[in-house]
């Protein structure tokens, strides 16, 4: 038989752990989004230059390589677009680095857009990384692009 007290003794720390254990699955869940998320830029990113050492006006390349991973990956013309983007917009050391690589896909793409020099990007990049800002705060602040 269980005592009063023992019970009470459980109850009393339940709530504590159940508030832990929630904290820490929503770390561990918060640390496999990023980590994942840097994975995909860089992957991203290796298509981009990939496509950037191919592609030249008017050869189609970009619309045949859709068409034939669309079946396989889902890729459309505008994410192979983007890619290529990223690409041209950072070095492979840029992109490597904490700030770039840990802000999310969308979020990158928008501050290509609404900066206007290389140094700015860099910048902004950096001023979101350390502001952990998302992309509807990066699309809220007045920048010069």
């Amino acid at each position: 038989m269980i005592k009063k007290k023992e019970i009470t003794i459980i109850e009393k720390y339940y709530f504590e752990d159940l508030k832990k254990i929630k904290e820490t699955l929503k770390q561990s869940q918060n640390k496999a989004m990023i980590i994942v998320n840097n994975v995909m830029v860089m992957a991203y990113y290796e298509i981009g230059t990939i496509i950037n050492q191919r592609k030249t006006w008017g050869n189609k390349y970009l619309q045949r390589l859709a068409i034939d991973l669309k079946c396989h990956s889902g890729m459309s013309l505008a994410n192979l677009k983007r890619m290529s983007l990223i690409a041209k917009s950072f070095s492979y050391k840029e992109i490597s680095s904490q700030p770039v690589s840990q802000i999310p896909w969308a979020t990158l793409l928008t501050l290509i857009h609404k900066t206007s020099t290389h140094d700015e990007l860099l910048w902004y990049a950096n001023y979101t990384f350390i502001n952990n800002f998302s992309r509807t705060d990066i699309e809220k602040e007045r920048m010069n692009g």
